[in-house]
């Protein structure tokens, strides 16, 4: 029988299983260069998974410690405990999050809306939380009396820079510095409201009591004014299209696993989230 002929490759290490760097030469037949040739295409992928987000309590946000902490940080290291890649989990201004992921592979959004002109630039991991829309404004404000968005353009209604909200409102015939307010983050935001400086606020109701609460106010304060109905209210896990696709099936499957054994829902119950 006819020896099948051996041949010889140099790989660079993969940093995954093998430190220092080092160089590693094989001497396999043809089929068993095949199988460590998609084996080094697989764990080849990348060094390190970053995860971003905005601070948005409880979501995600820093602790005393300046350790993130919330629902869906808990929510990202429990289903990366069975991924098993290296990862991080950084909190900055929405845009500089967006930006990274966008630009960068491996870069991981957890908490990003799903709206129709993002749709095509990203992968979409997974849905990391459903929610609803809200215009809300302060109790103490009787003079306000508004049942469709219509009407809040006789007043100002503030959001998040970057956030899809903003480009719903602006094509809803909003205008910025006249009857739309863009604020940096959340604690911006709500002061602008409490000082009556703006009228509304477009947010998630459901995530407001303990953002408002870290920041000295408190949701009894305030009441949803008009549910928008057709704001997308999920939130998504994505990331850029240049991510390894393994790494986001990866991901994809741990994230349904967790939903499907319960982890998920008690963490979002510790949360109040639920």
């Amino acid at each position: 029988m006819k020896k099948l002929k051996c041949c010889e490759i140099t790989f660079p290490s993969i940093n995954l299983l093998i430190s220092p760097v080092k160089k590693v030469s094989f001497k396999l037949n043809k089929l068993l260069l095949t199988i460590l040739v998609l084996f080094y295409s697989s764990f080849g992928i990348a060094n390190q998974l970053r995860f971003v987000a905005e601070d948005l309590p409880p979501f995600h946000y820093y602790d005393e410690n300046n350790k993130p902490v919330g629902a869906l940080v808990e929510v990202i290291e429990e289903l990366m405990t069975s991924v098993e890649i290296p990862f991080k989990i950084e909190l900055m201004p929405f845009a500089r999050s967006y930006g990274l992921t966008i630009n960068n592979e491996n870069v991981i959004m957890f908490s990003l809306m799903k709206s129709p002109d993002r749709q095509e630039f990203f992968r979409w991991i997974g849905q990391s939380y459903k929610s609803k829309a809200y215009l809300v404004g302060l109790n103490s404000r009787t003079d306000i009396k508004i049942n469709k968005l219509d009407q809040a353009k006789s007043f100002v209604v503030g959001t998040i820079r970057g956030y899809h909200s903003e480009k719903y409102l602006k094509n809803a015939g909003f205008t910025d510095n006249k009857n739309l307010h863009l604020s940096v983050n959340y604690k911006h935001m709500w002061n602008m409201l409490f000082e009556q400086h703006i009228d509304f606020i477009l947010t998630n109701f459901v995530a407001i009591e303990r953002e408002m609460e870290s920041i000295g106010f408190h949701k009894n304060e305030i009441k949803p004014i008009i549910e928008l109905h057709d704001f997308p209210g999920d939130l998504f896990l994505a990331t850029s299209l240049s991510t390894n696709e393994l790494n986001v099936t990866a991901i994809s499957n741990a994230l349904k696993q967790i939903k499907d054994n319960g982890t998920y829902a008690k963490i979002m119950k510790k949360w109040d989230l639920e």
